[in-house]
């Protein structure tokens, strides 16, 4: 088994879910009132549950807040085994159950909601198509990357920046000296470059695993990065997507930056797909919106919170 002593947000009590095929998550109990609802986040591909750290404790002043470090990230554990299997989409959906079951059985009858972000709202997502109870009663999803169908409009603009995705996650550096280094490049560039500056580099303390003889190495390997990259990529999920009868609320970039990603260009479509489902579009934002926008998608998370909160409320409800 591929793992290690380490966590993405190690100054936070935890306890770990363990998943039926090995693999073995650290959970964060980040705080945050224990008379109000609770939410838990699951991260993004290539980042864990401490790349959000301030952010996520921001929303422990209204909300319980926790979140997980899923497989092949942060400090959890993953079996031995081809990439291809241990990572697919379904050991993520099945790990996001768990981990949630474990978290509901916590709270003593409060509701449990879900934010999840990229790989975090793709495996909700790929849970709810497989049907049955779901252990939140609400979701807000930060673009989950669920790839088009070929007759999608969008689909030719998808694969020609998903495929370089793959590539280039299967080449990153993953040795560092230290993270404030990992910072200085990361901030130089791409996405990372409208990060706001704490949560750059809460990123890069979560994701960066010291070495016994010295310096950082990557805490996601960008073998595993490339995979989950990959296995999404040729997922069925977006034919699944019809079927999910669940409260969803899509969260989407601005399609209209001129460097948009493929993901905030098909979310309304995917979200059509889906009896329903919202969708809000962040204008300014990239797909990493909750690093770039943490006051707006904060404020988002809480405002759905309440208004599901309200609606059970109601009588019959």
């Amino acid at each position: 088994m591929a793992g290690r002593r380490f966590l993405s947000l190690p100054e936070v009590a935890n306890f770990a879910v363990s998943v039926a095929d090995g693999a073995v998550l650290p959970v964060y109990a980040i705080g945050g009132p224990t008379d109000a609802p609770a939410v838990l986040v699951g991260h993004a591909n290539g980042l864990a549950a401490g790349s959000y750290g301030p952010w996520l404790r921001a929303l422990a002043a209204d909300v319980e807040v926790f979140a997980y470090d899923a497989r092949g990230h942060g400090g959890a554990s993953w079996p031995d085994g081809p990439l291809e299997q241990v990572f697919h989409v379904d050991r993520f959906a099945d790990e996001l159950a768990a981990v949630a079951a474990a978290v509901a059985a916590r709270l003593g009858g409060r509701r449990l909601y879900l934010a999840g972000h990229s790989l975090g709202a793709a495996s909700a997502l790929r849970l709810a198509a497989r049907g049955g109870a779901l252990p939140w009663a609400a979701a807000l999803l930060f673009e989950p990357p669920v790839f088009p169908d070929p007759r999608s409009p969008h689909f030719a603009e998808a694969a020609a920046k998903q495929t370089p995705l793959v590539e280039r996650s299967a080449r990153r550096r993953a040795d560092w000296p230290s993270p404030e280094a990992f910072a200085a490049l990361l901030g130089a560039r791409g996405a990372f470059q409208r990060f706001r500056p704490d949560l750059l580099a809460a990123h890069c303390h979560a994701t960066l695993r010291p070495l016994p003889q010295g310096g950082y190495t990557l805490a996601c390997p960008p073998a595993v990065e490339s995979m989950i990259f990959r296995n999404h990529r040729i997922a069925d999920t977006w034919q699944r997507l019809p079927t999910i009868q669940a409260p969803l609320h899509f969260v989407g970039g601005d399609p209209d930056l001129p460097e948009r990603g493929w993901v905030s260009a098909v979310l309304p479509e995917m979200a059509a797909c889906i009896s329903g489902a919202r969708l809000t579009q962040l204008d300014g934002a990239s797909h990493m919106m909750i690093p770039e926008q943490p006051e707006r998608c904060r404020q988002l998370v809480l405002d759905g919170i309440a208004d599901a909160e309200q609606a059970a409320s109601r009588p019959g409800a």
